[in-house]
């Protein structure tokens, strides 16, 4: 019996740390999103990378039309109280840059694949979603 009441005291405390940084991801976002508000021609994507028993990571990229990061924020970490941080070495580079930069680090580090950092997923992925959804948009049927 005390077994199923630690079970379920832990399942209630996941959800409420999970609900709080749901809370702190979206105010971040929101505030992101704020900035470039009634501005043509700039986008946000985001990429997330879990990890089971590791750190995992969250980017945010801000991308104009010509696929410019125009901001990029990353957070990682196990703890809720991790914080976004700018990264402002991708700031003002094209996402396919970005892109050639994080696949030449996984083939740098061939053998050690699953030993990548959790950031360097998540850029990976919020590029490829810029790039993709981007390209989709710019293509005319005309």
């Amino acid at each position: 019996m005390k077994f199923v009441m630690i079970l379920c005291f832990l399942l209630i405390v996941q959800y409420a740390l999970t609900f709080i940084q749901m809370r702190y991801y979206r105010k971040s976002m929101d505030n992101i999103v704020r900035a470039y508000k009634g501005k043509e021609g700039y986008y946000f994507f985001s990429g997330m990378e879990r990890r089971k028993f590791r750190p995992g990571a969250i980017a945010m990229l801000v991308v104009d039309n010509n696929y410019i990061i125009q901001e990029c924020y990353v957070v990682n970490g196990f703890s809720v109280l991790s914080k976004f941080k700018e990264l402002s070495t991708y700031k003002g580079q094209h996402t396919g840059a970005v892109l050639d930069i994080l696949e030449n680090s996984k083939i740098n580090n061939k053998r050690k694949s699953k030993r990548l950092p959790a950031i360097n997923m998540a850029l990976s992925k919020a590029s490829e979603n810029a790039l993709l959804s981007l390209s989709k948009k710019n293509i005319s049927l005309v």
